[in-house]
């Protein structure tokens, strides 16, 4: 653990990310879009494919308690953020096909209508580590991520979602993560 980013190794099993994947799977794909509102799309930017889950999936309703069990003790020991909900979660998928990756971006929206911002960022890989190439999460300006410890199937990382970050491309075989942003009300 860091203060910039926290990581809980093995949040789910193998098992569990399998179940995860193939539910996650049913769901209707969307194309990526950039912005609050998802109104651009520029594949030059970010390449992959999203399926949104929302807490009445009756499937997959337990991730939201599960992700909320982990943010309420991480928060209070590293980030102290005012954080009220976790409205969905984004199951992503980024494939060698085309190259899928995500360029140097933050996941808070500083210009919107929205009374929230995104505080914190929740990631969970569900793919195991040697299922493929590329793809290494990378915080900008922050103590290196550890590898060894990031790739493996079923972690969980945390850290703000104002922190820049960039996702790598894959450059063999399939990438799956399981995205939730906490929000509160806007930073001031």
């Amino acid at each position: 653990m860091r203060g910039e980013w926290v990581y809980n190794a093995g949040f789910y099993n193998k098992e569990q990310c399998d179940y995860i994947i193939e539910k996650a799977l049913a769901i209707e794909p969307e194309a990526t879009k950039l912005g609050y509102s998802g109104e651009v799309a520029d594949d030059s930017y970010r390449k992959s494919v999203v399926r949104w889950i929302h807490p009445n999936n009756e499937d997959l309703k337990f991730l939201f308690d599960d992700y909320w069990k982990f943010l309420i003790s991480i928060n209070k020991e590293w980030y102290g953020f005012n954080v009220t909900h976790l409205p969905y979660l984004q199951f992503t998928e980024y494939d060698e096909s085309y190259q899928g990756e995500y360029k140097s971006h933050q996941d808070v929206f500083w210009i919107n209508d929205s009374p929230y911002h995104r505080k914190i960022t929740g990631i969970i890989q569900l793919s195991g580590e040697t299922s493929y190439d590329g793809g290494d999460l990378c915080l900008e300006n922050c103590s290196e991520l550890p590898p060894e410890i990031i790739r493996n199937i079923g972690t969980m990382i945390t850290f703000p979602s104002f922190v820049q970050h960039r996702l790598t491309p894959i450059t063999k075989g399939k990438r799956y993560s399981l995205v939730g942003w906490f929000e509160g009300p806007k930073f001031t």
